[in-house]
């Protein structure tokens, strides 16, 4: 008898040849003939290997498996290609009352389902050699049936469709369980019920797979005597149409509807999952009781009702999006469950727009559990939002509450952020008094923000002190903004206790080139606090008496701030003086003697030079070129040691020396260009002067020497000039004048062009 059996894939077509296979020890193939079948031997197996309960084909492939496992045998090429051995006890489940069961797939994928295991193998061709991989082998819950494949699900792990009996009441993980639960499927028939059930399944790793959908087909109730092998289950994958054989039924199974769906994920609490679905069928579904609306309510009422108010909160922009509704009825649903501050972060404040009392739901919310988070959300919802005049009330009231409770560690550090955000509350009534002087109680930063944006400044001039020990710089900003508003001198009046706000402030106040009434004040502060600043505003500002800056300067005895104003106040001989004694360093001496260009100045730095004559030498080398040799060494002290004095006698000398030379040579560099000029000169006036036919006068423009004798006799006497010049006596209007230029030996044209030239 064969245990089984399998038409070839062209079974029906003419001249196939009308092939099938039976399985019994051996696979015996079957091929018509002329008249009869021509049975062919393709395996056979010894008593060990038991019988070939299950074969199939595909293309030229063909799949059969009995106890040992399962085998593939290539057709053309005549021989096995591979072996997969059995991943369950064959033993203690046999394959009489669990026979295996097989399916392909695209590209020829080898689906085996086999007691609790299914193994999926791969045929591959390499160079016209075909091989078998397992790429997926993992234990289910179940005795399988049958097995079959969705294929809308792709090629890539492509969804299996699976039939089996599982223990009714056991949570099977895996072979392994059943195993050690039933000892063998006989005592399963004599002692356990069964229930018929389906999966979805899609493999992800080798041993890895997710499931997709899982059934329990409760209608069909099952004797307490049935075993896997009187189950039937097939599949037509690309009518998606599955089929389910009892002992008294046949059951067709589809794929579930978008509604089915959303209810299976609704009760394995796959919300993610129901809500994609929602949505993606909406047309479908908006007028059953499973709409994306009503969905996502079911969402976030299972989320609530499940301790995970998080989750739902997270959800709502996509649940809710920009239906007006449906946010309101969220918050609503929160309120009941006392959870509103999970709604801060979410709560939309622009599309849609909610109604004020979803708003402050939130706010008292958050100002009861969460100060902080009620201080952002003032600071950052529009008050447009909400009815600030009641959260107002509201913040108070918890103000004194928690003013008059003293059992919190941190009643201060809450108090605060109250108050902050009670100010913000003021500043939308437009209570601006009451603002600024919680905001200067609290020494906030953000008050000066507030009186910039509100133009405040008038309310606070009083309180100059007050704003410039929350922060000096942003007060001192904030004053010369609003100069115009308040003068100086009240500012330095309400300042007076405390001179470094008063220097910080003039400093600002002189570098806007205002303030010059305040220059000397400005001197004692830095003389007093910055002394580093003294001098370079010494040097910039002109407006301080320079005589108290000096006798200030002295006293405190700063060096270069006195030597300065000396300088400055032209008393140059008491700068120079208090240099040497102070510097040592006659360089900056000489340099600022050199910058004065006073030769007496020279002069009474040699006399004070002369009470130091460890300096006599520097100075005699380092101003070699701007004092008299002879001057120097008449201030030389006689009594005194002077260190290094040779050398610096040396390079006197030397100096002078090379000025000597150096004036000499200029001298005589100058006079003989003075005398190559001169020769140059002479050399010129010994030059003659041609006179030709067409020289013309230089007044009359007649032509000098003429044919005509009238002409000539008229004009025979000429005079010629130097520098080129000639014209004829009688040209000039007044010969007297003319004769007394000539007499002269001055050329008149040269005369008029010299006239011209002055005028």
């Amino acid at each position: 008898m064969p245990k089984s059996i399998y038409f070839s894939p062209d079974f029906i077509r003419q001249q196939s040849g009308h092939c099938f296979i039976m399985g019994e020890r051996n696979l015996v193939l079957y091929e018509k003939r002329m008249f009869q079948y021509k049975a062919s031997s393709l395996y056979s197996g010894s008593e060990r290997d038991g019988f070939i309960h299950c074969c199939s084909w595909n293309e030229n492939l063909i799949a059969f498996t009995n106890d040992t496992g399962t085998r593939v045998y290539e057709r053309g090429a005549e021989r096995i290609i591979t072996s997969v051995q059995p991943s369950h006890d064959v033993d203690r489940v046999r394959s009489s009352r669990s026979p295996p069961k097989h399916t392909w797939m695209p590209e020829n994928n080898l689906v085996i389902g086999w007691a609790d295991t299914v193994t999926i193998l791969k045929i591959r061709d390499d160079d016209g050699v075909k091989k078998g991989e397992v790429h997926h082998i993992f234990h289910v819950s179940m005795f399988i049936c049958g097995i079959s494949y969705i294929p809308e699900s792709g090629i890539d792990n492509m969804e299996l469709f699976l039939v089996g009996l599982q223990l009714e009441g056991e949570d099977f993980d895996d072979c392994a369980s059943v195993i050690s639960t039933v000892t063998t499927l006989t005592a399963l028939e004599s002692s356990a019920c069964t229930i018929l059930k389906t999966s979805v399944i899609r493999p992800l790793g080798l041993k890895e797979f997710e499931l997709q959908s899982e059934d329990m087909i409760e209608s069909v109730k099952l004797s307490n005597h049935t075993l896997p092998y009187m189950i039937h289950g097939l599949g037509i994958p690309y009518l998606a149409t599955y089929f389910i054989l009892t002992t008294k039924h046949i059951i067709m199974a589809v794929p579930y509807g978008p509604e089915d769906g959303i209810r299976w994920r609704l009760k394995y609490k796959l919300y993610d999952e129901a809500l994609d679905m929602a949505k993606h069928n909406a047309d479908l579904l908006s007028k059953t009781d499973l709409s994306p609306k009503k969905v996502g309510r079911m969402i976030i009422e299972g989320y609530l009702t499940g301790k995970r108010a998080r989750a739902a909160a997270s959800r709502l922009p996509l649940i809710c999006g920009e239906c007006k509704e449906e946010w309101e009825w969220a918050v609503n649903q929160f309120e009941e469950v006392k959870l509103c501050t999970l709604l801060a972060e979410v709560l939309p404040d622009g599309t849609p727009t909610l109604d004020p009392e979803c708003y402050q739901k939130v706010l008292i919310a958050c100002l009861f559990n969460n100060v902080k988070q009620f201080r952002k959300l003032v600071q950052t919802w529009s008050p447009d939002l909400y009815m600030t005049s009641f959260i107002i009330d509201r913040t108070q009231w918890r103000i004194q509450q928690i003013s008059k409770s003293g059992n919190l560690a941190d009643v201060d550090e809450t108090e605060r952020v109250l108050m902050d955000a009670l100010a913000h509350l003021y500043l939308y009534e437009r209570k601006y008094e009451s603002a600024l002087k919680i905001l200067m109680s609290c020494q906030d930063f953000q008050i000066f923000n507030v009186i910039d944006k509100h133009q405040l400044f008038d309310l606070v001039k009083d309180q100059i002190t007050e704003l410039m020990n929350i922060n000096s710089e942003r007060a001192l900003r904030l004053l010369l903004d609003n100069a115009d508003s308040v003068e100086p001198s009240f500012v330095m009046e309400k300042i007076g206790r405390q001179p470094k706000l008063q220097l910080a402030y003039l400093t600002k106040l002189m570098s806007r080139n205002e303030g010059t009434e305040f220059a000397d004040k400005a001197v004692q502060l830095y003389a007093e606090y910055d002394q580093k600043k003294l001098l370079p505003f010494l040097r910039k500002n002109a407006n301080y008496n320079v005589n108290k800056a000096r006798k200030l300067c002295s006293d405190k005895g700063y060096i270069e701030e006195t030597i300065y104003l000396l300088a400055k106040s032209g008393n140059h001989y008491d700068a120079v003086k208090m240099m040497v004694r102070e510097y040592r360093n006659m360089e900056k001496v000489i340099d600022y003697c050199k910058d004065q260009n006073d030769p007496d100045l020279w002069i009474h730095l040699l006399g004070v030079v002369a009470e130091f004559p460890a300096h006599f030498s520097q100075l005699i080398i380092e101003a070699s070129n701007c004092l008299d040799p002879l001057l120097i060494m008449d201030k030389l002290p006689d009594d005194s040691d002077i260190p290094n004095l040779s050398e610096a006698l040396d390079k006197l000398l030397v100096d002078y020396t090379n000025h000597a030379e150096l004036q000499q040579c200029c001298y005589d560099s100058t006079l003989n260009d003075l005398n190559v000029l001169t020769q140059g000169l002479i050399s010129a006036a010994d030059e003659s002067v041609s006179v030709n036919i067409v020289s013309r006068c230089s007044l009359c423009a007649q032509i000098i020497i003429n044919s005509n004798q009238e002409t000539t006799k008229k004009f025979s006497d000429i005079k010629v000039f130097k520098c080129g010049h000639i014209f004829h006596l009688a040209c000039s209007t007044s010969e007297m004048e003319r004769r007394q230029s000539i007499e002269e030996g001055l050329c008149i044209a040269c005369s008029d062009q010299i006239e011209l030239i002055n005028v």
